[in-house]
Order: C-alpha cells, then sequence, then structure tokens
C-alpha cells in the first residue's frame, strides 16, 4: 500500500526507488517538452524583410507593399541628386536608419513625395550640403539625429506636412545657416538644432508652434514672404 502514491490529478505514480523515480519522471517531461518547444519554433515563418538591391540602393518592401532604402552603395558626385520616388515599382515611403550615414559625394539632395518618415542617423556625418524635404508632401517625421554632425550642411527646406523632428536632429550642423519650416510643426525636440550657432529658422507668420520653439531656444527667426 505503500509503494504508490496519488497525484492531484489522481494518477498513480509508483514511488519504489524513491525520490529519484519521481525525479526521473520530471526530467522525461521536461525534455519532452524541449523536443516540443524546437519543433515548434521550427515551424515559425522568418518575418524579417529580404534585402533587395537597384542600382545605388539597398532596400527592403515593407509590409504595406511600400520601399524602405536600407543603405546607400553610390559614389556619385553629382552636383544634384534627386532620390527615387519608386524603386522597382514600389513607392518609397521611409529612409532608413544610417541608410546614408557617413556617405561622400552628397551635395545637393531632393527628396520624393511620397516619402513618410526619415529615421534615425539616416544622414548623419555625410557629406550632404542641402536638404531640399518641401516637395514630400506626405513627410511626417524626421528621427533623431538624422543629419547629426553633417560638417557641410548649409540648408535644410522642411515640408508643410513635418509633425516631429527629433531629439539632436540637425546637431552639431556647424554651418547650417537656414532651416525653413513651411507648416506649423507641433513637435520639435528641445535640441533639435543644437550646436548650429549661425541657424537663422525661416517660417509664415501665424506659425505659432515654430515660432514658440524659435524663441524659447534663442534662434534667430524671420518670416517667409511667399
Amino acid at each position: 500500500a505503500a509503494d504508490v502514491i496519488k497525484s492531484k490529478y489522481n494518477v498513480k505514480i509508483p514511488i519504489s526507488g524513491g525520490v529519484f523515480t519521481v525525479k526521473k519522471i520530471i526530467a522525461v517531461i521536461m525534455a519532452l517538452a524541449c523536443i516540443v518547444c524546437v519543433f515548434a519554433s521550427c515551424g515559425k515563418k522568418d518575418d524579417t524583410p529580404k534585402e533587395l538591391t537597384s542600382g545605388d540602393y539597398t532596400y527592403v518592401v515593407l509590409e504595406d507593399g511600400t520601399v524602405k532604402i536600407t543603405k546607400y552603395n553610390g559614389t556619385s558626385d553629382e552636383i544634384e541628386r534627386d532620390l527615387p520616388s519608386e524603386i522597382d515599382g514600389k513607392t518609397v515611403t521611409v529612409i532608413g536608419k544610417e541608410a546614408f550615414a557617413g556617405a561622400e559625394g552628397l551635395t545637393v539632395v531632393n527628396f520624393p513625395t511620397g516619402l513618410v518618415k526619415i529615421e534615425e542617423r539616416a544622414f548623419a556625418e555625410s557629406s550632404i550640403q542641402k536638404a531640399f524635404m518641401y516637395r514630400s508632401k506626405s513627410l511626417k517625421e524626421i528621427g533623431a539625429e538624422a543629419f547629426s554632425k553633417c560638417p557641410n550642411l548649409v540648408q535644410v527646406d522642411m515640408s508643410s506636412s513635418l509633425e516631429t523632428v527629433g531629439e539632436k536632429a540637425f546637431f552639431y550642423c556647424t554651418k547650417l545657416k537656414v532651416a525653413t519650416f513651411r507648416g506649423n510643426t507641433p513637435n520639435i525636440a528641445d535640441f533639435a538644432f543644437d550646436a548650429c550657432p549661425s541657424l537663422v529658422i525661416y517660417t509664415k507668420e501665424g506659425m505659432d508652434k515654430v515660432i514658440a520653439y524659435a524663441e524659447k531656444s534663442l534662434i534667430e527667426l524671420k518670416y517667409l514672404t511667399v
């Protein structure tokens, strides 16, 4: 009568051999559980987007069928470069993290019309001199440090649709002289233009969010006449 015990689930477990037998049963159960986990993980689908290359650009296709540029492979010294609105027939909506970071040969860059987001450090420490985003009518966000430490950057022209300029987005762009806001961008991080000693912000009258930011940050403000 002492050679079995009943579990809470009314299952009889032999205890001849003492605790050692119970430990063996637990070990078997754990081993089976590990095997199940291995087979389950093998069946999982890899959701990581596949990187593709077209011309000077490496990119991935996002869930909505649009494109994120993940890396610039060019070495062009063109005076003016238009970033593509489409790659392989798909709209470019995102410029990815560090996609153009450290890139040489960039001077004047025109951003595409369908662009929605520029991710963090996308152009950091690159040779870009002028960034024209005003044609990007869907642009919502410039990420943290997106253009930080660009030693040659002198002018940026933002889209009227822009909602957010991230922390240190233009940090230590020591030659930056002109930042044009064509809309009333509501979210400009406190240090977005830190260490830009020659900067003047241009905007339209009535753009109270941008005006308040310039005044709080002690940045010279001028109004657009057109």
